[in-house]
């Protein structure tokens, strides 16, 4: 009786390895999705923060902006920008609120023009333009900067702490901490802070400027003033984009699962016409006179109206169920909706062409599909994936069509601001569209003779 289980059980086994779907869809897409989720939540398993990309624009007429700005570009979180590729010039506000409003870039840092005039009265004064649908990197970069300030100009600490305490140099415990305080300064950054200093509030610009090699060295946590943090440190965060959008997540969580949700109706339509294939449609409506070309263009015009029509209905979803905004773009919303169910739908044909049988569509259908959701901005927002497969993502139809729906629900773009987005989903689906016909012809004329 064993001897029989074990032999019915090698059958099966021998069934399962002589299906290549039902491989690939229990070894290969496992292993797809916990990529990308590994890389998404665990940065590849390596730990530690990614490198965040920050615009900077240093308008400060001293020389601190620019030691701030060469000390956060030491650090491994932060990629400082001052001049973007191609461009003789340094980053003005006024193009780097542009790009932040366009989604180019998630935040910029502005440095004033009085920031080392400022630090010479005890007063830390910066900027950030971020889009708020970026929830991290504006924040974090914020906690950075406080961090890093403190330690590039670590005279800051104790000359407010002493002017805090002007008039109660008398004071035992006033002198006390004030010993404290420079002997932590004096550990931590190596800066010797003299008792008459630490007395008065007259501290040297070269101590509270900093120096080249101060600004290069120095490390270490920022400090907490407490009550008196605010008055010492301000940050003026402004928010670009999203000023007229009532429910600024819906965006993503409406355009995301739609665009994903669309690539599985693209999967059925690539059923259907192997199925057609396989049951002889096909072919005796090839005998009545209809060309490979009319069949082909049909399924797809038919796949791109249907798709068209599940995208409309989503946003009215959305509309009706969270608010989204439908209605402050609605000629580019169109434009966006035909370009991607475009796009999708030629991918259909395209896996229709690839595949063999049915069972092999469903199984590249369920590959492709989250595969391409996964690192193009529909299962996460894009800032959330690492810039390498950022990078990989562009080459999907999916980041592009989530880019071109956040432009216009979001961005608050016109058509112009779209049209780059539009552009390529439509050069990718003359692409797809392109191969599948000529796949098709080869497959009829060998099946037909």
């Amino acid at each position: 009786m064993i001897r029989r289980v074990l032999i019915l059980v090698r059958k099966d086994f021998w069934i399962f390895m002589g299906d290549p779907v039902a491989i690939g869809l229990g070894f290969i897409v496992p292993m797809v999705i916990i990529l990308v989720f590994g890389l998404v939540f665990g940065n590849a398993g390596h730990g530690g923060a990614s490198e965040f990309t920050v615009l900077a624009v240093n308008e400060d007429r001293g020389p601190a902006g620019q030691r701030l700005l060469h000390a956060l570009d030491e650090l491994n979180e932060i990629r400082i920008v001052e001049r973007l590729k191609g461009d003789a010039l340094a980053l003005d506000s006024t193009k780097a609120r542009q790009r932040v409003e366009k989604g180019r870039n998630s935040v910029a840092l502005i440095v004033p023009a009085d920031f080392s005039e400022g630090l010479k009265a005890g007063r830390v004064r910066l900027a950030l333009l971020e889009d708020p649908s970026d929830l991290v990197t504006a924040g974090v970069v914020s906690g950075l900067l406080q961090r890093q300030v403190f330690s590039t100009f670590p005279a800051l600490l104790p000359m407010n702490l002493s002017q805090m305490g002007t008039g109660r140099s008398d004071s035992v415990r006033w002198k006390q901490f004030n010993w404290d305080i420079r002997r932590a300064v004096k550990e931590r950054f190596g800066v010797p802070i003299p008792d008459s200093l630490l007395e008065s509030s007259l501290f040297p610009d070269e101590m509270i400027l900093g120096s080249d090699k101060d600004s290069a060295t120095a490390s270490g946590s920022g400090f907490n003033f407490g009550e008196n943090f605010e008055r010492v440190f301000q940050i003026k965060r402004e928010e670009v984009v999203g000023q007229k959008i009532v429910n600024p997540g819906i965006a993503q969580s409406v355009a995301g699962p739609a665009v994903m949700f669309l690539l599985f109706a693209a999967g059925a339509i690539a059923a259907s016409l192997l199925r057609e294939m396989h049951g002889g449609a096909v072919q005796r409506l090839l005998v009545s006179r209809a060309s490979a070309g009319e069949l082909l263009f049909s399924k797809y015009l038919y796949a791109v109206l249907l798709g068209s029509a599940q995208l409309i209905t989503m946003m009215v979803y959305g509309r009706l169920i969270f608010g989204l905004d439908i209605f402050l773009h609605p000629l580019e919303l169109f434009v966006m909706i035909f370009c991607t169910a475009a796009v999708m739908s030629s991918l259909g044909l395209f896996i229709a062409a690839i595949a063999r049988t049915e069972e092999q569509a469903a199984g590249l259908q369920v590959v492709i599909i989250l595969g391409m959701s996964a690192i193009g901005g529909a299962m996460f927002p894009s800032f959330m994936i690492p810039k390498v497969v950022q990078t990989l993502a562009k080459a999907t139809p999916v980041h592009w069509a989530m880019q071109g729906f956040l432009d216009v629900l979001w961005r608050d773009q016109t058509l112009s601001g779209i049209l780059p987005e539009c552009a390529i989903l439509l050069g990718m689906a003359i692409l797809l569209v392109g191969i599948a016909v000529v796949l098709f012809r080869k497959r009829l004329a060998v099946e037909l003779g």
